[in-house]
């Protein structure tokens, strides 16, 4: 029962990763301003990306954990 909730655990945080992913990459590809212009939306933008890079990568720890955990490599 275990292996089962955690296995869904991870296909969710992975779920929640793609869509950070998509987030990002609407963000970059398509700004509604002119960077060089427009210092302030462009840091704000910055901004976006950095706390996303950060939940990504917290939410890619936590896979990582639960991985290790259902393997038995985390103990």
């Amino acid at each position: 029962m275990m292996a089962t909730n955690v296995t869904e655990r991870i296909h969710t945080l992975q779920d929640v990763l793609d869509a950070l992913s998509q987030q990002a990459s609407a963000a970059a590809e398509n700004p509604d301003f002119d960077p060089r212009e427009d210092m302030g939306e462009a840091l704000y933008l910055a901004g976006q990306l950095m706390a996303i890079a950060k939940t990504s990568a917290t939410i890619s720890a936590m896979i990582a954990n639960l991985w290790a955990t259902n393997t038995g490599d985390g103990v």
